[in-house]
C-alpha cells in the first residue's frame, strides 16, 4: 500500500464520487480511478463499489478506511512539525467543544487564541460524543472538550477532566409529566438521548436499571442541541441535559427539569486527546487559552454565566 493510495481513499470516502475525489486531490478521475485499482490489486479485495450516483466503500473499504485517515493524519502533523522547525507553523485547528462550555467560556477562549496565533484557522464542532469521538480517533480533530467516552483507555485518549455537574431529565413547559417525582412515570414516553458511539447508547438503559425499571418503550437518539430543543419544546419527548446546559437554554427554549427524586449519575466535563502524540503549538495554546479563561474569573461578570456554573465543580 502507497500513501497516494490511501490518500485516495480518503478523498473517495469523502467526496462519494470520483470526479469529487479528484477535486479534492486536484488530480484527474483517470488517476484516481488507477490509485484505487492498485490499492485494490495490492490487497487482494474490493474496497469500492462504482454505481451510477457515485461510489460506495465495501467492508474492506470501511475497515481500511480508519486505518487510512489515521496514517493521512499522522503524516499531516508530521508534515507540520517539520514546518515548525523551519519556522512555519499549521494553519488550522479542529475543536469539538460540548454545548455547555461553547455557550459560555468558548467565546473568551476563542478570543484569546487569535490574539495569540492569528494565522491559525479554526474549525469547530458540536461537542457530542458521535461527532467527536471518531473524528478524535481517526486523527481529523486535534482536541475535544467535552465527556469521556465510557470504555475509552487511557492508552488511546489523554484526559484532563474540568468540569464536574450533576444532569436532569428536561421536558417542554406544561408537558404532562412535568410534575413526576420518579422515573417510572416516564417509561412510556419517547426519549432523546446523545448516541454514545462507544457503548451504542446503552448509558440511559443502564440508568433504569440502576433503579429496578425496564428501559423506557421508546429511545431516539441524537447529535444536535438545535434539533433537540425544536423536538421537546413541540412534542411530549424528555431528554437528559447537565445542569449547567438547563440554565443556560431550558427558560430561552420553554423547557423545565422534571423535580425527580432518582439521582442522575454526574456529568464530566475534560480537554481529550490521542495519547501518544506531543500537541503542537496550536493545539497547545488553544488548551492553555481554555484554562486561563476557566481560571481567570472574568466570566463572573457575567449573570448568566455565573448561574450556569452555580451546579458546577470547577476541578483545576
Amino acid at each position: 500500500m502507497k500513501t497516494h493510495q490511501l490518500r485516495t481513499l480518503v478523498a473517495v470516502a469523502d467526496a462519494g464520487s470520483v470526479r469529487g475525489a479528484a477535486r479534492l486531490l486536484n488530480t484527474s478521475p483517470a488517476a484516481v480511478t488507477q490509485s484505487l485499482q492498485l490499492l485494490e490489486e495490492s490487497i487482494q479485495m474490493q474496497l469500492v463499489l462504482r454505481t451510477s450516483s457515485g461510489v460506495t466503500l465495501t467492508e474492506p473499504g470501511q475497515t481500511l478506511l480508519t486505518h487510512a485517515r489515521l496514517i493521512v493524519s499522522q503524516l499531516t502533523r508530521a508534515n507540520e512539525a517539520l514546518d515548525a522547525l523551519r519556522g512555519n507553523t499549521r494553519k488550522r485547528l479542529s475543536v469539538a467543544v460540548t454545548a455547555w462550555v461553547a455557550l459560555t467560556f468558548l467565546p473568551e477562549t476563542v478570543a484569546r487564541f487569535r490574539e495569540q496565533m492569528p494565522q491559525i484557522q479554526l474549525e469547530l464542532f458540536e461537542g457530542l460524543l458521535a461527532i467527536a469521538s471518531p473524528k478524535l480517533r481517526d486523527g481529523s480533530l486535534d482536541i475535544y472538550v467535552g465527556r469521556q467516552t465510557p470504555g475509552a483507555t487511557s492508552s488511546e485518549f489523554a484526559y484532563r477532566p474540568i468540569f464536574a455537574s450533576s444532569r436532569a431529565v428536561v421536558a417542554r413547559l406544561g408537558h404532562p409529566n412535568a410534575e413526576s417525582r420518579t422515573l417510572a412515570d416516564l417509561l412510556e414516553l419517547d426519549w432523546l438521548v446523545a448516541l454514545d458511539p462507544e457503548t451504542e447508547g446503552q448509558v440511559p438503559y443502564r440508568m433504569f436499571a440502576q433503579y429496578g425499571l425496564r428501559v423506557p418503550r421508546s429511545i431516539h437518539y441524537l447529535h444536535s442541541l438545535a434539533v433537540a430543543n425544536a423536538l421537546l419544546r413541540n412534542s411530549d419527548m424528555v431528554s437528559i441535559f447537565p445542569w449547567p446546559l438547563i440554565e443556560l437554554c431550558a427558560e430561552r427554549d420553554g423547557l423545565c427539569a422534571l423535580p425527580l427524586r432518582e439521582q442522575l449519575d454526574e456529568s464530566m466535563v475534560g480537554i481529550i486527546t490521542r495519547s501518544g502524540e506531543p500537541p503542537d503549538a496550536a493545539s497547545r495554546c488553544f488548551i492553555d487559552c481554555l484554562l486561563e479563561t476557566v481560571r481567570g474569573g472574568k466570566w463572573m461578570q457575567s449573570s448568566e454565566i455565573r448561574r450556569a456554573m452555580h451546579s458546577v465543580e470547577i476541578l483545576i
